[in-house]
């Protein structure tokens, strides 16, 4: 750890013995703190933050032992030594149980001291990462909207020791609401909406600072007459902020621990508020690629009008660019754990792992841009295996997340045929989306292409329940649907653009053997 970054309180009755160390530490641009019993050091854990304390163990009043004890309750983040006298060997042990890093023994070596704290200042270190990486990981790890909220909540109280979270997000309107939380009833949930700068929140919302409330409102001059509830002994109300621009505001109390909020834990919340708003962004992105997802599929019954498709591709390609800033943020961190030798090697496995799905997910992104493109209504060669490959490198993943297995099986040499491939794949697409609501829990869809005479064979096979032969007959008219939802004319139009390529589709299907979708085109004269 960087000395000048390092402050160290120092607790000894001795007045030499901290003159000495002081001016030692000092002059290796140490930021240190000295007091003379264990109340006083109690009192500085509270008010600032130390990343290693050097306690005598022999103390008037309170003793090194009880100190350390305490300590540990208002924040167990700094590393502790203790030192000790002659014949102490027992205090030792006992400290190191409570959770003493090291200890040295009076009369010491200056330059034996000073290994020892350089030793416990980089395993603080290594602490610190290691657990930003596994609140990174837990947080990115929740990308639907309702279940990060959740998450950051659970999050919340483990980090900030609270317990009673608010989360708060701006309407359509710019006012603040209650999104989520753990300590108010829901009709008070469903009440509340503030406006910039109006009661605690809308103040640092407007103010784009944190607060600390050491005793609820009590002796704060700038809320006077403002009403708080009686219950909150200690409050932390955090903005969150993604590019400069305030999105939430995040409020962690103690209405039932005693102990009150303090500097440290301030600094912690600033930095979890941060990985917060990233990960808030992240799922805005994905719930407005989500939303596009399904203006694409409802835009399959306009499929020729390419100025609608054109405008929903951009909409795709702009957030594809905007969901790459936020995975890049995630890649940088990632790839600077992986070089941090001072880690466990599990835990930059694990980071190198990030950072191979980053990139991945970068090159689904460059996928989708491309595919983003409206299509112009060309007819060319395309080869038929490469076209069924390049969207499934799109899709697979939001099958997988259903417990749907893919499996493919290509006619070697690769078949090729004139079409508009951007209309074939849209026709793959619905067939894909079918078989997958078609099976219930976990199952398969086996895609196959063949070749016979002068035609290809396209089949689209899942597991799921079939189509009844009553309902086998009406599948293509348009209009007919068998979902709670959708305007039946998927299937319709499917045909439609098929035969257009001089092609046809059919379905074979029974009861409770599944479904199977053929498309047949013609082969392309080579």
């Amino acid at each position: 750890m960087d000395a000048k970054r390092s402050r160290i309180l120092v607790v000894d009755d001795e007045q030499d013995i901290r003159d000495s160390v002081v001016n030692v530490l000092g002059r290796r641009a140490y930021d240190v703190t000295a007091v003379s019993s264990g109340e006083t050091a109690l009192e500085e854990i509270r008010r600032s933050k130390f990343d290693l304390v050097l306690m005598d163990v022999h103390l008037p009043g309170m003793n090194g032992i009880e100190a350390l004890t305490q300590i540990k309750k208002i924040d167990p983040e700094p590393e502790v030594i203790m030192i000790t006298g002659y014949g102490s060997m027992e205090s030792a042990v006992e400290s190191m149980k409570i959770g003493a890093y090291d200890f040295v023994e009076k009369p010491f070596h200056i330059q034996r001291l000073l290994a020892i704290i350089e030793k416990a200042l980089d395993r603080r270190l290594l602490v610190e990462k290691v657990a930003l990486y596994e609140i990174s990981k837990a947080i990115f790890s929740a990308i639907e909207f309702d279940e990060l909220l959740k998450t950051i909540v659970d999050l919340t109280t483990r980090v900030l020791k609270a317990d009673d979270i608010s989360l708060m997000l701006f309407n359509s309107e710019k006012q603040l609401y209650i999104a989520i939380s753990s300590g108010l009833s829901a009709q008070v949930q469903q009440e509340t909406k503030l406006a910039m700068g109006e009661r605690i929140a809308g103040w640092v919302a407007k103010n784009k600072e944190p607060l600390i409330l050491i005793n609820g409102l009590q002796g704060d001059d700038r809320f006077i007459g403002v009403r708080g509830r009686e219950a909150i002994r200690s409050a932390l109300v955090i903005p969150l902020i993604k590019n400069d621009e305030n999105i939430g505001i995040l409020t962690a109390n103690r209405t039932v621990i005693a102990e009150k909020f303090n500097k440290s834990d301030l600094y912690k919340a600033n930095i979890f508020a941060s990985l917060v708003s990233i990960a808030l962004e992240n799922s805005r992105l994905y719930d407005q690629l989500v939303k596009v997802n399904r203006e694409l599929l409802a835009s399959q019954a306009q499929l020729i009008q390419s100025t609608k498709l054109a405008a929903v591709g951009q909409l795709v390609a702009d957030m594809a660019h905007e969901i790459n800033n936020p995975l890049m943020v995630i890649s940088g961190i990632s790839q600077l754990l992986t070089l941090e030798e001072s880690l466990p090697a599990a835990v930059r496995d694990e980071a190198k792992v990030v950072v191979d799905e980053c990139m991945r997910a970068k090159m689904i992104i460059q996928r989708l841009l491309k595919f983003s493109r409206p299509s112009t209504g060309e007819f060319k060669d395309v080869d038929v295996n490469s076209a069924i490959a390049y969207l499934l490198s799109i899709i697979e993943h939001q099958f997988a997340v259903r417990g749907i297995g893919i499996v493919t099986r290509f006619a070697a040499p690769a078949p090729h045929v004139l079409c508009d491939e951007r209309q074939l794949q849209e026709v793959l697409l619905n067939l894909m989306n079918n078989a997958r609501d078609a099976i219930a829990s976990e199952g398969a869809i086996e895609i196959d292409t063949t070749v016979s005479g002068e035609e290809v064979t396209i089949s689209v096979h899942d597991s799921g329940s079939g189509i009844p032969p009553d309902v086998m007959g009406k599948i293509f008219s348009p209009y007919f649907t068998t979902k709670a939802e959708g305007n039946g004319l998927g299937l319709s139009i499917c045909r439609k653009i098929i035969r257009n390529h001089k092609g046809d589709l059919r379905l074979e299907s029974g009861t409770g053997g599944g479904t199977r979708a053929i498309i047949t085109l013609p082969l392309l004269a080579r």
